[in-house]
């Protein structure tokens, strides 16, 4: 049967529910809500202060549950869906922006953009689909989201407290709204099926997002780190900050065998909205675990205060009572390890809040990994098969990610950050090309890793540890760039090389019998060959450091091209050097989105820190848009697949896809740059370096997207990028004393019409 005009906007149900890009870049936007709310409750631990941050994740929590709803209906690679999500995706990040003045003078945004976020979600989604049961189910959620309205806007121009109890009234109304069914007196109720969300999809989507929330514990440690001195004692207090994090996430997925998804679908419908109050409990304790990582990394053998202790202990504590409650009352399940947990953590308090927070943060760790070692039980598969077989094992879905690789791709928001960061504090040429040569490293580790777990089974126990391990070092890294050319040469080159001298020194061993051993063999020894220029750049000045390290990537990502050939072993087969196109195309498209998250997290605090007036509103408006067409840009022509082209091609075109996504990643990071300086002064002094910078991002993007095109799809109209290009050219000298945001503006416009030329592209085979 046909379907209707209407119901085209509903997803296939015979269709797999994978996340869409949309999808993936709202949850990013979330992070810059995360850190808001953590730096928030850091100065304050009273209980106002603690009551209000609360009540601000639950609002920010449930804008999620509603992006997260909206596209298990509808489809999101639809145009008109889309524009719902980015329009909640913007409604999102204003609402982060405001939160350290959501119970100051922002209130009124805070409220605004909340309110619009639902209602306007729910009566777009009513007026296409009028006389379909999605749509009616909208509009009974529309009215209780307006009444609801009603106490959030009024408390946004109350003073602090009065304003904190309507607050706190209308989200009671608006999560029990859903619970209810949105019942509403006079209309008839929604039917139970159409209440109902599908498994699978909730599941991967709360899967999604709490690694990403667990990353923001990484994310607010690696600054923490970077921002404290780098020595020894900060250094364990990192690491006991990422085993934190990492158990947390561990515990999540344990115990093997249970799947939310199916516990969903054979489950009544409110048992899915219990799992989203569920995931609220767990999530506020991770923030408050992100919070309290900050004092540990600052303050590691500091002064003995029983609130710094309390929060580090609170953290975890309230994570394993919503991980707790998760299991018993979704799952069904006997939950003991997590009271049992909770008990041990409280009986140790009244001893712990007299230790410094070094000590607390260790003891609170032992009791996290105690509660792993609970699970003896690995799950059936875990154990099928020799240990080359298990490493060997081939993942089910290509296309779908683990949950180590997408935490491991969170870490890359920090590094961004920091380069970001490095090339804002100085435009010098000599600057940028330092940064430029820092971001390539890291973005190298990034690549070296996905392609081993594209080689090698993600699930394998030691792979696991060893993505773990490749994360830390990572994290290293990325803290030492802001002086990774100065005094912490070392910890950044010392980074760069164990991660890749100790992944195959683990690998190679593990292929002991395979043919592939020679594979990982020929890998490591190129890299042991780019160890010497890099130790030894990091004991010269910078001058001499830039070349050698410069010549150590080019030996790096040279070596891959030309598929790491070694004089006396044998030359691999061309099959042994494939990737699956599918999963690397999937990884790829992560990480660019990842670079856009970065993008939209710094832009979102320079817009808190700067003011929330027309102007910088507008400058905010401007970066968002240029985020926006960037990816829009990313996903066309429409008929493109990168997957098929890397299975149907030479394994080398696997390798230019990694230099053209690392060449668009270098654009975004310098497009960040400059959104932080237009959203700061949107109509101040400009300079040629300033007007270069903001051009440059987006131009350098823009060549690295036209030599995708040309390189991978055999397109043989690239001449649309070939003149965004010297139209950008011409404008910059033109643009040189005009203000940041008006040449922002004239900058972004050339992009826009790019993203429609490239609508109506035929990829040309």
């Amino acid at each position: 049967m046909a379907r209707t005009r209407a119901g085209e906007l509903l997803r296939d149900p015979q269709r797999p529910r994978e996340t869409s890009f949309l999808e993936l870049f709202f949850d990013l936007a979330i992070i810059l809500a995360l850190t808001q709310l953590s730096q928030r409750l850091l100065p304050d631990f009273g209980w106002e202060n603690s009551l209000q941050t609360v009540v601000l994740l639950a609002a920010v929590w449930w804008v999620w549950v509603g992006s997260a709803r909206t596209t298990d209906w509808l489809d999101p690679d639809l145009p008109y869906p889309q524009r719902i999500i980015i329009g909640m995706t913007f409604a999102g990040l204003v609402l982060a922006a405001s939160i350290p003045e959501a119970f100051g003078t922002h209130g009124i945004a805070f409220a605004g953009a909340y309110v619009a976020a639902h209602l306007v979600r729910h009566l777009s989604i009513a007026r296409p689909l009028r006389g379909d049961p999605v749509g009616t189910r909208s509009v009974h959620a529309a009215i209780w989201f307006g009444a609801t309205a009603i106490p959030w806007l009024i408390g946004a121009f109350l003073p602090a407290t009065p304003r904190l109890v309507l607050w706190s009234v209308a989200l009671v109304v608006d999560y029990l709204g859903v619970g209810v069914g949105w019942r509403v007196p006079g209309l008839p109720p929604v039917a139970r099926q159409h209440l109902r969300t599908t498994g699978r999809h909730i599941a991967e989507r709360h899967r999604q997002i709490f690694v990403i929330v667990v990353g923001e514990i990484v994310l607010t440690s690696g600054i923490a780190y970077s921002r404290s001195g780098l020595d020894i004692v900060r250094m364990s207090a990192l690491a006991i900050a990422f085993a934190i994090a990492g158990m947390l996430a561990w515990i999540y997925f344990l115990p093997r065998g249970l799947s939310l998804g199916d516990t969903l679908d054979r489950r009544p419908p409110s048992v899915a909205v219990r799992a989203s109050y569920l995931h609220l409990i767990m999530i506020l304790g991770v923030v408050v675990t992100a919070m309290s990582a900050q004092i540990l990394i600052t303050r590691p053998l500091g002064e003995v205060r029983a609130p710094w202790s309390a929060a580090i202990m609170a953290g975890p504590f309230v994570y394993l009572g919503g991980r707790g409650l998760l299991a018993w009352s979704v799952f069904g399940q006997r939950a003991w390890r997590a009271p049992a947990a909770m008990l041990v953590i409280a009986a140790m308090s009244p001893a712990l809040l007299r230790l410094p927070p070094l000590a607390v943060a260790g003891a609170v760790g032992l009791v996290l990994l105690g509660t792993l070692l609970s699970y003896r039980r690995l799950g059936p598969e875990a154990k099928l098969g020799t240990s080359l077989e298990r490493l060997l094992k081939k993942r089910k879905n290509p296309r779908e990610i683990s949950s180590y690789e997408l935490f491991f791709d969170l870490a890359m928001v920090f590094a961004l950050t920091r380069v970001s960061q490095r090339i804002l504090a100085d435009f010098d040429l000599v600057n940028i090309a330092e940064s430029l040569i820092l971001l390539a490293a890291v973005y190298w580790i990034w690549v070296a890793t996905a392609w081993s777990t594209d080689w090698f089974n993600p699930d394998e126990p030691r792979l696991q540890r060893l993505i773990i391990g490749i994360m830390f070092a990572g994290l290293l890294a990325a803290a030492a760039v802001p002086t990774a050319f100065g005094t912490h040469g070392l910890l950044f080159a010392g980074a760069y090389v164990a991660v890749h001298l100790v992944r195959g020194l683990v690998i190679v061993p593990a292929l002991r019998g395979s043919p592939l051993q020679v594979r990982s063999a020929r890998v490591l020894v190129w890299f042991g060959v780019s160890a010497v220029p890099w130790l030894a750049g990091a004991f010269l000045p910078a001058p001499e450091r830039i070349a050698l390290w410069a010549a150590a990537l080019v030996i790096d990502g040279a070596s891959a091209w030309f598929g790491w050939p070694v004089p006396g072993l044998r030359r691999t087969p061309q099959a042994q050097l494939r990737v699956v196109g599918e999963h690397i195309a999937e990884r790829y498209r992560q990480v660019f989105i990842v670079a856009l998250g970065a993008l939209v997290l710094l832009s979102g605090l320079a817009y808190s820190e700067a003011g929330f007036d027309f102007l910088r509103t507008l400058a905010f408006a401007v970066a968002f848009i240029t985020a926006g067409a960037m990816l829009w840009g990313y996903a066309l022509p429409r008929e493109r697949r990168l997957g098929k082209v890397v299975n149907a091609t030479a394994p080398r075109t696997a390798v230019a896809a990694a230099y053209c996504h690392g060449i668009m990643i270098a654009g975004v990071v310098v497009v960040a740059v400059g959104a932080q300086q237009y959203i700061h002064r949107p109509l101040g002094p400009s300079s040629a370096a300033l007007s270069l910078v903001i051009a440059g991002g987006v131009a350098v993007y823009i060549a690295g997207g036209s030599l995708l095109n040309r390189v991978q799809y055999r397109d043989r109209l690239p001449w649309r990028g070939g003149v965004a290009l010297l139209v950008i050219a011409g404008m910059t000298y033109g643009l040189r004393g005009a203000p940041p945001l008006v040449a922002a503006a004239a900058v972004i416009f050339v992009g826009v019409w790019l993203v429609l030329a490239l609508r109506r592209n035929a990829v040309h085979r």
